[in-house]
């Protein structure tokens, strides 16, 4: 296993900045832009919209476990891990009260759980350390847990073969 201790004392701050832009098309429907990609995010036809797109937070959710594997691939890959294949699943549970202006509850989520499944031959010592740098180090994770989201990881381990 290779010493990360470096990372975690460096105060140069390395800023990066990232941009997308949002056209609303209406009927709870707008195309987003980012780095010339594009996508749509859209509600579904129960409370009026198109239904022609995941939501935001079914993004966000996605967005999460794109960015937890990137972490995953990044620390394992420092730390001299192999990974085979991995797999995420997110999901969460928002009071819709919230968001319809009904109470006075936070429109995001509640809780959320994050379910990690990893084919390695990984040792334990080395599981725990990739779990510990993963958690402190995925943007989106930390920031979900931050806006104090009762956030739940599982991480599930298979043999390689």
């Amino acid at each position: 296993m290779t010493s990360t201790t470096a990372r975690t004392t460096d105060p140069t701050p390395r800023l990066a900045d990232f941009t997308a832009t949002g056209a609303w098309r209406g009927s709870f429907s707008t195309d987003v832009a980012a780095r010339g990609f594009g996508f749509t995010v859209a509600e579904p036809e129960s409370i009026g919209g198109t239904d022609e797109a995941p939501n935001p937070i079914e993004y966000l959710l996605g967005s999460l476990n794109g960015c937890v594997s990137v972490v995953v691939e990044t620390v394992a890959r420092e730390l001299g891990i192999t990974i085979e294949a991995l797999s995420t699943h997110a999901t969460g549970s928002i009071d819709l009260r919230g968001f319809q202006g009904t109470a006075d509850v936070s429109p995001h989520f509640q809780q959320l759980t994050l379910t990690l499944t990893l084919t390695t031959d990984a040792t334990e010592t080395d599981l725990a350390e990739l779990r510990t740098q993963v958690l402190n180090r995925c943007p989106v994770l930390n920031l979900v847990k931050d806006a104090g989201v009762d956030v739940r990881e599982v991480w599930e381990t298979i043999p390689a073969s």
